[in-house]
């Protein structure tokens, strides 16, 4: 009778029990499959977070690498420059030819401004290519650690050495034919506030933009020129080198490294700029606006040319244009270009 009643209750409930049962067996399974998705999706975001602190370490180590090549090459570079603009020569002349002090004067305040400008225009440059050649080597070396042998990428930074030896002469003189006719009529008794020196160098690097040896415009020339290939990837990585300093991105980005370096350079001559002449009383009490007041030329010119030793603005130079965004943007987009 039991039995009866049990299996007369089974036979009223059957499809219950049907669906019951695929709800549960379909419970189960869903189950196993949402822990073996959930265990890929870990495993996965486990690697790509592996790779991309592999990668992230890798790019690191790279720019570290990079920035203490410009560190050293920048030492070289200042010796081009200071041998080519040999300011403490003509200095010594003022005080051993007394009679030709005026002329000697007027070479000074050529060279000086002469001197920063080439000093900006080839750190930049050297700046720019080192960020592009370090990428792309480190790109490559990621992809495949046996792609570039050390000879081959000594080979291929060898390009910075020969900018040293070569171009920065030439841009040495490019920039000191142009200053010579933009401070032609500025007298050495000129007072001259910051404002007026930002016009010159401004208009320097106006006529050197659109001239045809500029410095940007034909950064591939003044970089890679005459250069054989020793390899199918040396001419590669040649060729891929000469792409991007002819791009419109990168000579943008010099353009802007170059108009901040000037920039950099007026904020620190402006501390210079501390009071023999008016006083804006209208911001404070006996405050001294420095863009108020003026110097003459000759009393300018010392204070430029101390601007320039080694251990001043030209190591300050380097260290602001290493941690410069946009090449630090441009870097990390060429890298990851070559993964």
């Amino acid at each position: 009778m039991s039995f009866s009643k049990i299996r007369g209750f089974f036979s009223r409930h059957k499809n219950k029990f049907i669906v019951g049962g695929t709800l549960l067996v379909g419970s189960v399974l869903f189950t196993k499959y949402a822990q073996q998705r959930l265990k890929e999706w870990q495993e996965r975001e486990t690697t790509e977070f592996i790779e991309r602190n592999r990668k992230l370490n890798h790019f690191e180590s790279i720019a570290r690498t990079c920035n203490q090549t410009i560190v050293s090459l920048s030492g070289a570079l200042y010796e081009v420059v200071s041998k080519h603009f040999d300011t403490e020569d003509i200095v010594e002349n003022i005080k051993k030819y007394p009679e030709a002090k005026v002329e000697l004067w007027n070479k000074l305040k050529i060279s000086v401004f002469s001197k920063i400008a080439t000093i900006i225009y080839s750190t930049v440059m050297l700046m720019v290519t080192l960020k592009i050649q370090f990428s792309i080597i480190g790109g490559y070396l990621y992809r495949d650690p046996n792609s570039m042998t050390t000879e081959l990428q000594e080979k291929y930074l060898s390009l910075c050495q020969s900018f040293l030896d070569n171009s920065i002469v030439k841009i040495a003189r490019l920039a000191e034919k142009e200053m010579e006719t933009l401070l032609q009529g500025v007298e050495l008794t000129k007072r001259l506030k910051l404002s007026d020196l930002e016009a010159i160098f401004w208009s320097l690097q106006t006529s050197l933009a659109s001239h045809d040896e500029s410095p940007i415009e034909k950064f591939k020339s003044y970089i890679i020129s005459d250069v054989e290939s020793t390899s199918d990837t040396h001419e590669k990585l040649l060729l891929e080198t000469a792409d991007l300093l002819e791009s419109d991105e990168v000579k943008s980005i010099a353009t802007h490294c170059v108009n901040r370096s000037f920039i950099l350079f007026g904020d620190k001559l402006s501390e210079f700029y501390n009071g023999d002449s008016t006083i804006d009383n209208s911001i404070g009490d006996g405050f001294q606006n420095p863009f108020n007041e003026s110097k003459p030329l000759a009393k300018l010119i010392p204070i430029i040319n101390g601007m320039l030793t080694k251990n001043s603005f030209p190591y300050l130079l380097v260290q602001n244009l290493s941690i410069n965004d946009k090449l630090s943007t441009l870097s990390a987009n060429i890298y990851e270009s070559y993964l």
